[in-house]
């Protein structure tokens, strides 16, 4: 991972390897004078790609061979020297990985020869090596924090000397001493290039009077995946890689040309169009920050906030006014405990977002943090139910345990140090993300090794990244035996509507459906594959021959659900009332499949309709489908513990089953009869 850290992060630097201690010596300097030996100029000054690394992963191997690390940092700037002419390079950085164990004899004047033709190429001198001591303190990023040689006692007199003379040329150039270990550690872990921050520079204005220069940095910022970087090909070949867009409609490829696409949203799973011919041309004016008021911060809750990302607002560099007024500012609103609500224009004429401007201190520095708002028809309210309940109160033993088991697992002090301390387990700023991580590696891997098919597993430090520390484990493990005892678990039986879902996964027309398929695979099959063979259709509503496999796929289609529930409630009273034939499964399937959506996407309009459905059942003499169906599947009204949108309570759907309903006489027989459609009656003797 560590070797392909550059063509991720940095693919336009240029990168050069020289090899000491090689078999062969091949190098500019040998050649010309001489007494450069076992030293290999291995690749050139060049962009780093995927065919550099696969040669120095299998093509590299040990020698017997020894050489001067003095010798090779001079060939080493020779050949930075030589790589870098006709090139434009800001900086540069020379990292000697040695342990140094050959002694270097090279005077003082030698030493500060090298130093100065470093110095004047503005390049920095970087060592890796072991015996290298690094602070508790020295956290940071490789080539960020030096550490210092160590004073054990078996080191030979050869590595004393060179230690000394390292230090002093790491000491001239600034350069760091970095532990091979620790170096490891770091470079196992992909870190994206740091850049400096770009400030988005405008103006805020409060009213007609008052204006503020300001800067807006970006603090915090969703973390992007694997960004661009070069790709060889197999083969060696220079061909390229293509963009290729294809167009599906439900899943499957079409062929369609420019002039038959239009821009649309999805919101949800609801495809609305958008036709660019309705904007209204609006012209928002300049750059800038335009404060539209003041409101109490209560008035201001995390679903109001959107974006992807947080700003901070500071006074412009170089503007003492503005500076001024913004600690002013800061200072009255924290005060009044208000925050500013303003239009943002990011630049000349584009169109204004709504943000939040929320006063802080960064670094005793007053300023302001900008959040973009939500507008009000983008506003979605959650419920979720309450965790706390009569019936569920916990006791306090329970309330003990939780306590003592929160303390357990307390990450401030999860992992101990070497010298005896602790530390944060999972600390936000040395805490990678373990799924980017190994997608990266992934990548570099399958470059790497172009023709293995497989990836690689997780490597036992991204696991540490997602399994719990030891030390957190083991002071826990009697906390959660406490909880084990007090909060007994109790199998909950699945209802036996589970089961018809269970047999209505696999939609077939004609075919009695598999039970051991789940509704999810029939939820995700093709069109084709549900309406096959000699019954393919062109599904447009709910029909009576198989409802809920079409009420599913409807659904799945983005038909509204308040148009699909108008259909099933006609299909259910058609084969209830106007079928020759016996109800059968399809109408129990029905049933339980229009609840169950009505559940997640609103039981509103199915308790309404349940209401009159029951009424009409015990008016045509249905007690029998009522009991054995609707009272037995508990199919009846959707209670609050069932859909957090749903008013009716769990007393009152109980009551619903056991209530009666005065059914009134007819007064012919007409109103008692079921009425039947004679088309209808065709329909049930073509099936």
């Amino acid at each position: 991972m560590s070797r392909s850290t550059g063509i991720f992060s940095a693919p336009h630097d240029q990168v050069g390897v020289v090899l000491m201690g090689t078999e062969e010596t091949s190098n500019q300097l040998n050649d010309e004078s001489g007494g450069y030996e076992h030293i290999c100029e291995a690749f050139e000054l060049k962009p780093p790609n995927w065919s550099i690394l696969r040669t120095l992963e299998n093509k590299i191997t040990r020698s017997t061979k020894e050489a001067n690390w003095f010798d090779a940092l001079i060939v080493g700037t020779n050949y930075l020297r030589s790589g870098a002419l006709g090139k434009k390079i800001l900086n540069s950085n020379i990292i000697l990985i040695s342990p140094l164990h050959t002694r270097a004899d090279a005077d003082r004047e030698q030493l500060e020869r090298v130093t100065d033709t470093l110095r004047e190429a503005n390049c920095r001198f970087h060592v890796i090596s072991n015996h290298v001591h690094h602070s508790a303190t020295g956290d940071g990023a490789i080539f960020t924090s030096s550490g210092t040689f160590d004073d054990e006692q078996s080191k030979t007199e050869a590595r004393r000397h060179n230690e000394l003379q390292i230090e002093r040329i790491v000491h001239d150039l600034e350069g760091t001493l970095a532990d091979l270990n620790w170096a490891k550690e770091r470079f196992a872990f992909f870190e994206p290039k740091s850049v400096r921050p770009t400030p988005w520079n405008s103006v805020l204005l409060i009213g007609t009077k008052i204006k503020l220069n300001i800067s807006a940095y970006l603090q915090i910022s969703e973390q992007k995946g694997v960004g661009p970087f070069k790709v060889d090909n197999i083969d060696g070949s220079s061909s390229k890689v293509q963009l290729k867009i294809e167009y599906f409609l439900n899943d499957k490829p079409i062929d369609t040309s420019t002039a038959e696409l239009i821009v649309g949203y999805v919101y949800g799973s609801t495809v609305v169009p958008y036709d660019s011919t309705i904007d209204i041309e609006y012209k928002s004016g300049e750059s800038r920050l335009d404060c539209l008021g003041f409101t109490a911060a209560s008035n201001i809750f995390e679903e109001h906030l959107c974006g992807k990302g947080t700003y901070v607002v500071i006074a412009k560099k170089g503007c003492t006014a503005s500076a001024h007024k913004l600690s002013a500012l800061v200072t009255a609103m924290i005060e009044m405990q208000v925050i500013m609500i303003a239009s943002k224009v990011y630049r000349k004429d584009t169109k204004p977002r709504l943000h939040a401007l929320i006063p802080s201190y960064k670094k005793k520095h007053p300023c302001l943090v900008m959040l973009e708002l939500i507008f009000q028809d983008e506003m979605s309210l959650l419920k979720f139910p309450p965790l706390s309940t009569g019936k569920h109160k916990p006791t306090p033993e329970q309330y003990d345990a939780v306590d003592h088991l929160i303390d357990s697992m307390n990450l401030m002090d999860g992992i101990d140090n070497d010298d005896g301390g602790s530390r944060e387990a999972f600390a936000m700023q040395k805490t990678f993300n373990p799924t980017q991580q190994h997608v990266y590696r992934s990548v570099a891997h399958r470059a790497t090794h172009p023709r293995d098919t497989s990836l690689p597993c997780m490597d036992e430090e991204l696991k540490a990244l997602i399994n719990v520390p030891k030390k957190v484990a083991q002071r826990s493990f009697a906390s959660l035996n406490e909880m084990k005892q007090l909060f007994e678990l109790k199998e909950i039986q699945p209802k036996a509507s589970n089961n018809w879902l269970q047999r209505m996964a696999k939609i077939k027309l004609g075919n009695e459906p598999s039970t051991s398929e789940t509704i999810d695979s029939g939820l995700g099959m093709e069109e084709d594959d549900l309406l096959s063979g000699a019954d393919r259709r062109t599904l447009v509503a709910v029909g009576t021959v198989t409802p809920a496999e079409d009420f599913a796929l409807l659904l799945r289609r983005g038909e509204k659900f308040a148009t699909v529930a108008t259909q099933m409630q006609n299909v259910v009273h058609e084969l209830l009332f106007a079928s020759m034939r016996p109800p059968g499964d399809k109408v129990i399937a029905a049933l339980m499949m229009y609840r169950g959506e009505a559940q997640k996407l609103g039981p509103y309009r199915y308790n309404e309709w349940m209401e009159d459905f029951k009424r009409t059942l015990l008016a045509r003499h249905k007690e029998d489908f009522w009991n054995n169906v609707i009272v037995a599947e508990r199919l009846g009204l959707i209670n609050t513990s069932e859909s957090d949108m749903s008013t009716v309570s769990v007393e009152q759907a109980e009551d619903f089953y056991r209530a009666s309903v005065q059914t009134r006489k007819a007064a012919d027989d007409t109103t008692d009869r079921d009425d039947i459609d004679a088309d209808f009656l065709f329909d049930e003797l073509n099936e």
